[in-house]
């Protein structure tokens, strides 16, 4: 039955990901697409590949702040279960691929290591998540707020309302978390008191992952915690800047910082729709929403080709990543989903973006 479920899953995420397609392109020669995706400025892709993989570094050595509560994790490790992780995601469905990264950090490495706690790697991811919501909502409200008229077209109340509710979601989650952490056993028993009518077998399983989780919760403290806010405004910023620097190779040449900012926000808003493997179709469509907002030729073959290689460079660098660390030995998914050598719990529901 589970893979039933799974198989219709996948099935919905494929037709969510060709409806999506199909709104990207149906205005646009597909043809022409493809032209001005051969024709565009190699250097500025170039330039766009190289910054995807500080990237990359920006966000394992940021993930790497989370986990040092959980024990001493070499780089080596950690890039390699970020970079495989992330690949995972790209190539998975529905966003499975969220649980792949702390399920490889808290397994011991190939050559031998200790094994971490899953809990508390799944705990890390958690609050990654939690904080990359409330920062991509909040710079989305702040950023329409400032360019006020200047962002114009059908999308423009979309963006506001989905910044507004994003921020407000992660930091109900965020509340919820920290109220949880500081009323560790009373957060539990709730949970009990609330599923015991239902499955006393269900409630004492979930109370116990739910009980393992806040333990393992680590929100920092003292530089540990300044540098965790440092990358992730470093990161963000990085990614909006690529947008700016692959956007003039189309032709978009009047895109300020802000104007990044909110394109970046409505396609990271976007991509949490649960859609096909590398959430194709989402990220097009609605990098293009937020493209159209400042200039008309967002659903144009340019705007078109644009999504389309924002989305074909991160697709190709972060599997690129993860298949190198998975030939060279460094991480292995053989018994991915099996026991952990610390515990064996059942991960938490996936968290976006």
């Amino acid at each position: 039955m589970p893979s039933v479920k799974l198989l219709v899953r996948t099935v919905l995420s494929l037709a969510m990901s060709a409806v999506f397609v199909w709104l990207s392109l149906r205005h646009t020669d597909v043809r022409a697409v493809g032209r001005a995706m051969a024709q565009a400025d190699a250097a500025r892709i170039t330039a766009y590949v190289v910054l995807l993989l500080v990237i990359h570094l920006v966000r394992t050595v940021r993930w790497g702040l989370l986990l040092r509560p959980l024990g001493q994790v070499p780089f080596k490790r950690l890039n390699s279960a970020s970079a495989v992780g992330w690949m995972l995601l790209m190539l998975l469905p529905l966003r499975l691929g969220e649980f792949a990264r702390p399920l490889l950090i808290a397994r011991p490495p190939p050559g031998g290591g200790q094994p971490l706690r899953r809990s508390g790697a799944l705990a890390s991811v958690v609050v990654e998540r939690i904080v990359d919501g409330i920062a991509i909502g909040v710079l989305g409200i702040i950023s329409l707020r400032m360019l006020g008229r200047s962002a114009a077209g059908n999308y423009v109340e979309f963006a506001r309302s989905a910044s507004v509710l994003v921020a407000l979601g992660f930091l109900t989650l965020c509340a919820a978390l920290v109220l949880a952490v500081f009323f560790h056993d009373p957060a539990v028993a709730l949970a009990d008191r609330l599923l015991r009518p239902f499955s006393p077998r269900v409630a004492a399983r979930a109370t116990g992952m739910l009980d393992a989780f806040i333990g393992a919760v680590h929100l920092g403290s003292g530089w540990r915690l300044i540098s965790f806010f440092a990358l992730t405004a470093l990161y963000w910023t990085l990614t909006a800047t690529g947008l700016g620097i692959v956007a003039p190779a189309f032709g978009f040449t009047a895109l300020t910082p802000l104007m990044l900012a909110v394109i970046l926000t409505i396609q990271v808003v976007g991509v949490m729709v649960p859609a096909g493997p590398g959430m194709v179709g989402t990220m097009q469509f609605f990098t293009q929403a937020g493209l159209s907002l400042f200039d008309p030729g967002g659903f144009s073959a340019r705007g078109a080709a644009f999504a389309n290689t924002i989305w074909l460079l991160q697709f190709i660098v972060q599997v690129g990543l993860g298949t190198i660390f998975l030939v060279a030995g460094h991480v292995s998914l053989k018994g991915l989903l099996g026991p952990s050598p610390v515990e064996d719990e059942p991960p938490p529901a996936p968290v976006a973006p």
